[in-house]
């Protein structure tokens, strides 16, 4: 890591400090409104659909404005923004004031915060690395990122017991000033001088280019792919397996968790090794590889077993998927449509998660096994076809247009 320039490891560390946070809050804001609401289901869902809403309306503007200002100035506007709102319900749960109305409005301007977060810090990286670096940035991210969810939500149960809510909700806004304060060093990015357009035709430039690049539209099938298959088999199928094979919370704990080690191991393999040029053939592989692996976990007889083709699974996921396509694209597209490029790349992830998540559901009355290897259908399909594709053959990192 020494040979990466101090500018992003003092934004990677703040970064994995806020990711630590709020892996851990995810916990404490789930048990607020639970208390608040009475343990009510439908309200706590309908909270959350208020975090998603305005998440996928404004993804598209959020990568406008990435591009127009910068990922970096977006990016501490966006933590400043949450730490306001999470001292906020802070402070009202401490007093003894906060009424349900109060966790909708956060929720809405949570998910306007995310719209606009989630585009700059992927666009960030090529400001802070050179396209060589990409690959062990992403890494180091991904590393970051897996390692919260594998110590916060166990970080953010044991502060609640401890501490209470409130402390925890604090030590969340803690790490958002902490992960503003590290974006100090970043480069401001500034743009060169041009006519002002207006924000929805440079989020027109954005999409035509999608359109026109055959490389972004495998990356969206790509995207869209694993949003169908991952969203309703990780939120629905594995609790659904886990207690077809054993009725045994321990052997959900052991499936999330056996995922979790290997995108770990994953990502920490990719920081040492890099990665091949020839991503087309890489994330060909890997997309039939995921797809056979799903239709293959339904059929096991063991969890244990099924924990360690996961694991397995989600090395080779980390270092394919969460690697090595944000550095296919942020090593591609043109830097000045990097902020769009992304937003558009995440368009799906944030439109498509619910519509799994319902199928799965539907698909697991009917039987779990076979619910599994339908889930695996829309990764196998999409490697298969570009596995008879050249162009997706022989795509490769580093060319940017």
């Amino acid at each position: 890591m020494r040979e990466l320039p101090r500018s992003f490891r003092r934004v990677w560390a703040g970064e994995s400090i806020s990711m630590l946070g709020d892996y851990s809050y995810d916990v404490a804001f789930v048990w607020l409104v639970q208390s608040v609401t009475g343990s009510t289901a439908a309200t706590l869902a309908a909270v959350m659909v208020s975090i998603a809403v305005p998440r996928g309306a404004l993804l598209l503007v959020g990568g406008g404005v990435t591009d127009r200002l910068s990922p970096r100035a977006v990016m501490l506007l966006t933590h400043l923004v949450r730490a306001g709102g999470v001292l906020a319900l802070a402070t009202l749960n401490a007093t003894g004031t906060i009424q349900i109305w109060h966790l909708f409005v956060f929720g809405v301007l949570s998910g306007v915060a995310e719209a606009f977060f989630w585009p700059a810090s992927t666009s960030i990286l090529p400001s802070l690395v050179s396209d060589e670096q990409l690959p062990k940035a992403n890494a180091l991210l991904g590393m970051s990122e897996q390692f919260g969810r594998l110590v916060g939500p166990l970080g953010g149960g044991v502060l609640i017991a401890l501490s209470g809510t409130t402390t925890a909700m604090l030590v969340n806004a803690a790490t958002f000033l902490v992960a503003a304060a590290t974006l100090r060093g970043a480069p401001k990015g500034t743009r060169p001088d041009r006519p002002e357009t207006p924000l929805w035709r440079e989020i027109g430039v954005g999409l035509r280019y999608a359109r026109d690049s055959v490389p972004m539209r495998i990356v969206l099938l790509l995207v869209t792919a694993s949003t169908l298959s991952y969203a309703g088999l990780f939120a629905v199928g594995l609790p659904a397996l886990a207690k077809e094979l054993s009725n045994s919370p321990i052997a959900l704990g052991a499936l999330v968790a056996s995922w979790g080690l290997g995108q770990l191991i994953g990502a920490f393999s990719a920081s040492l090794t890099g990665l091949p040029r020839r991503w087309g053939l890489l994330i060909i592989g890997m997309t039939l590889f995921e797809g056979l692996a799903f239709a293959l976990v339904g059929f096991l007889p063991s969890v244990w077993i099924a924990a360690v083709v996961l694991a397995v699974l989600g090395i080779g996921v980390a270092y394919s998927s969460d690697v090595a396509l944000p550095a296919f694209v942020q090593s591609t597209a043109p830097r000045e449509l990097l902020g769009r490029v992304n937003s558009i790349v995440d368009l799906p992830r944030m439109t498509l998660d619910s519509l799994s998540i319902a199928l799965m559901g539907l698909l697991i009355t009917i039987d779990v096994r076979w619910a599994f290897a339908m889930a695996a259908v829309p990764m196998l399909a999409v490697g298969a076809g570009l596995a008879f594709s050249r162009t997706a053959r022989e795509m490769r990192a580093g060319e940017r247009a």
